[in-house]
């Protein structure tokens, strides 16, 4: 390629940075292409701003802007999310940079919340592309397919949805412009059993040891769940109650298999903590005087949707594919178990009758 006048063979590739960035989503790929040998260049909106991560890892100033940077010197053009995007989106220039890349059909790489560029320059009509779900929709509206899934390639765009799909994404990119890293394997693409985890932690992700402590936090709160569930169906007065807590207790016993499958593909077993929540949810429960069928439902549908939100924090703080698949399934799981839940109680909740209302004093006369 020829930058400022030089013909190079070496790599030139762009990553866009913003505050707020997800840190991950700009380390991985960043370290990954260092490493390669690439020419990585920084490009946010002002020279004299230090870039903080979303998580305050991350800390950076930018080696040029978009404004004066012209999209044709580059090889490639990487968005990352977070909170970034939104900014990114909001800087004509920023999208003009992008628009320009797609224009001279240069590799552009999305993750995450990175598709909003895309969506504010009129990118994604008719494009197959992928990202972070809560913005499913925008994308859709925006003319593009949507396919759920760790990679998407279409045409010169690559695409990944969140941290978990980060050592695939990088991957990607890399194989596309040609390059490799010295003494690394790079797994095929579509090998999802691959050890993606350790790529993921040597270009700055998460570490085995923080995978490890995510999969037994997890193991807890389902051990714990197990137990809890157990107490509410010998509590339950009906039959209808005592058959759903046993299911979702079928389910919480089928999420621990699969995490602690999970450790031992990483040479781990539970932690003490682990195996101990499911006695501190028995003990816990011991002291609980018995409630009526709403009053239970109630507790019950508290406990799931802890249970969601925990699973929902835990996938997204991790950059290990295989363990966020689990993850995934848990939360879908847990969120069809929460609505059942619901929708029993709601049902109930009907039919339990008013509290009497305080009969009101006569009106006294003056006399």
């Amino acid at each position: 390629m020829v930058t400022n006048g030089q013909t190079s063979d070496k790599k030139r590739v762009a990553i866009l940075i913003e505050q707020g960035v997800e840190d991950a989503e700009f380390q991985i790929p960043y370290t990954a292409l260092k490493k390669a040998g690439a020419d990585v260049v920084v490009l946010g909106s002002r020279m004299n701003e230090e870039y903080k991560g979303k998580q305050e890892k991350v800390s950076i100033n930018a080696d040029a802007t978009t404004t004066e940077s012209i999209a044709a010197d580059f090889d490639a053009v990487i968005i990352p999310g977070g909170m970034a995007p939104d900014k990114m989106r909001t800087n004509m220039k920023t999208v003009r940079f992008v628009q320009d890349a797609f224009a001279a059909r240069i590799l552009v790489a999305s993750v995450c919340h990175g598709p909003q560029v895309l969506i504010e320059g009129d990118l994604l009509k008719g494009v197959r592309v992928t990202g972070f779900r809560a913005i499913r929709k925008d994308m859709q509206n925006a003319g593009a397919n949507y396919v759920d899934e760790p990679l998407v390639i279409d045409d010169n765009l690559i695409s990944s949805r969140r941290p978990g799909d980060l050592p695939i994404f990088a991957t990607a990119i890399l194989k596309n412009l040609g390059l490799s890293i010295a003494d690394t394997t790079l797994p095929d693409l579509s090998d999802r059993d691959a050890g993606w985890w350790k790529l993921g932690e040597e270009w700055g992700g998460s570490s085995k040891s923080e995978i490890v402590s995510a999969i037994n936090t997890a193991i807890a709160g389902e051990r714990y769940g197990f137990e809890t569930f157990e107490h509410y169906a010998s509590s339950a007065p009906d039959e209808a109650m005592r058959e759903l807590f046993q299911e979702i207790r079928v389910n919480k016993s089928r999420h621990i298999q699969m995490l602690e499958s999970r450790l031992g593909v990483l040479g781990e077993t539970p932690s003490l903590q682990a195996n101990a929540s499911g006695a501190f949810a028995t003990l816990k429960t011991f002291f609980q005087t018995s409630q009526n069928d709403v009053e239970i439902l109630r507790r019950a549908l508290g406990d799931l949707q802890t249970g969601v939100v925990d699973v929902y924090s835990l996938r997204n703080k991790l950059t290990d594919p295989a363990t966020v698949v689990i993850f995934d399934e848990m939360e879908i799981t847990l969120a069809k178990d929460e609505q059942r839940i619901a929708d029993l109680y709601k049902d109930r909740l009907v039919g339990v009758p008013e509290a009497p209302k305080p009969m009101s004093k006569p009106a006294v006369s003056g006399g």
